[in-house]
């Protein structure tokens, strides 16, 4: 079987497309191709000996408007060239920002592959407003004029945002959908059945990793709320894509009792970081329909390292998943964090996320069932 997986963002921004990769690395008889793009922040490129990756230099945000739009559509065009040469048995596709090349291949170049598609995000039309989305506008509007009519799979981070996602494609056949969550590898060890921090243990010890701005994170003030607490709570901060006026903020102030680290860390040794806190941090505001039934990777990250999960009361999709697992969370409102005494945050997690169920290979196992023509088992 060979299998294409086409990934216009870099691949190594985004742990759920390496995992996914890692698995198709390890399938038997099949070969597969990812293409991508270099990514511009630093980061380690993701490498896989058993997968050949075909990257094209990403468009420089400092280049000329055409220039920008002119190299990002040669991507899609070298993509679609690169499909109809290997003619793979199936395509994997993930966002809007692929599914140009992916167009250009089906409708243009008469590909004949099986199609299954992939959301990382949820978007809303005004979403495409937003500088430098022209083209996953587009890419949106092919899918829903042609793609996600072909596809035989197409799928979402979470039950809220595929019952969105449906509502806006109701001509898509039900059984379609499918839901694909974010989940770390079975690599990574289980944290303790329960972890309780002792009585009285001081300082409690928080972390944040990923994304954040002033804007789309209450970033500001679970900081302002950690460095008016010295000496009763830390907090470490760890990510490639943190706004520059944040970290322009956080060394201009220079509290005492938050650390950080601008080169974010490494993926696959995200555990050994994590088992030195006791509570992982989830601050978007929800000022999106995308951040609001957000259940972001990283809390499974956090979860099954053995941490407790904060986070803010307008992810309303993560407080769905939340209450079910009530031992492992604490929902806070973020804008009144001065009335939150830290002992109200001493976690005694009970773990239920060490099941065989909370792991990539177990997510992915519906999609590469479906990938090799196996007939799935519906719940």
């Amino acid at each position: 079987m060979k299998v294409a997986y086409v990934h216009n963002l870099p691949l190594e921004y985004y742990p759920p497309a390496t995992n996914f990769l890692d698995i198709l690395g390890l399938a038997k008889n099949t070969e597969t191709r990812a293409f991508s793009t270099a990514n511009r922040k630093g980061r380690k490129a993701y490498t896989n000996s058993q997968i050949r990756i075909e990257r094209s230099r990403a468009p420089d945000p400092k280049a000329h408007e055409l220039g920008r739009f002119l190299r990002a559509i040669a991507w899609h065009l070298r993509t679609a060239l690169s499909l109809a040469r290997f003619r793979p048995d199936a395509v994997v596709y993930v966002e809007p920002h692929s599914a140009i090349g992916a167009w250009i291949y089906f409708k243009l170049l008469r590909g004949n592959s099986r199609l299954f598609i992939h959301h990382h995000e949820y978007y809303e039309l005004g979403d495409y407003l937003r500088p430098g989305m022209r083209l996953p506008q587009l890419g949106s509007r092919l899918e829903s004029s042609y793609l996600l009519r072909r596809a035989e799979w197409v799928s979402q981070t979470n039950p809220e945002r595929l019952r969105l996602a449906r509502g806006n494609h109701p001509d898509v056949p039900a059984g379609t959908w499918r839901v694909l969550p974010n989940y770390p590898p079975a690599t990574w060890a289980p944290a303790p059945e329960v972890r309780e921090m002792p009585k009285g243990q001081k300082p409690q010890r928080l972390v944040y990793v990923g994304s954040a701005s002033f804007a789309d994170t209450y970033i500001k003030e679970i900081v302002r709320w950690v460095a008016a607490k010295p000496g009763v709570v830390e907090l470490h901060i760890c990510g490639y894509n943190v706004a520059g006026e944040v970290w322009e903020w956080l060394e201009r102030e220079r509290f005492a009792n938050v650390s950080y680290d601008r080169a974010g860390f490494d993926y696959q040794n995200l555990p050994s970081l994590l088992r030195n806190f006791d509570v992982g941090l989830v601050l978007y505001k929800g000022n999106t329909t995308n951040f609001i039934y957000n259940v972001p990777n990283k809390v499974f990250e956090y979860l099954r390292c053995g941490l407790q999960v904060l986070y803010p009361r307008a992810m309303t999709g993560l407080g769905n998943f939340a209450r079910q697992h009530a031992g492992a969370f604490r929902e806070l409102d973020f804008s009144e964090l001065q009335k939150v005494n830290p002992e109200q945050l001493e976690p005694r997690l009970d773990n239920r996320f060490n099941l065989t169920e909370f792991t990539a290979e177990a997510a992915f196992a519906p999609l590469l069932q479906k990938l090799s023509g196996e007939e799935e088992i519906h719940a």
